[in-house]
């Protein structure tokens, strides 16, 4: 019919192999310079963690020298949250941002 777009499904084994991977995690390094306010905002802002959830985080990085902020994203995600975390947690002059890592999540 003109004016119509057909739309395919992928295959079933497509689908298949995706729901195999691992997926992906950020992890979040603790450093000494960060006010942990700050690791707390940038962790609500970045993940969209709640104010509780992130204290957590904050708090188990702070710890145990480091935390996982969120599981079962697909890398660009990861990525992107990292990128977060660090631009949300720099004060010019005072801390140059938080470290954060995508890695793939644990099988």
């Amino acid at each position: 019919m003109p004016g119509t777009v057909t739309i395919t499904r992928p295959r079933a084994e497509q689908q298949d192999q995706t729901s195999h991977d691992r997926g992906w995690k950020v992890v979040l390094f603790n450093d000494d310079v960060t006010p942990l306010d700050v690791v707390i905002y940038a962790l609500q802002r970045a993940a969209s963690l709640s104010q509780e959830l992130a204290e957590e985080v904050a708090w188990r990085a702070h710890e145990d020298d480091s935390a996982v902020v969120k599981r079962g994203l697909d890398e660009e995600d990861a990525r992107i949250i990292c990128g977060g975390l660090a631009k949300w947690s720099r004060i010019d002059g005072l801390c140059p941002g938080v470290r954060a890592e995508a890695e793939p999540d644990d099988p």
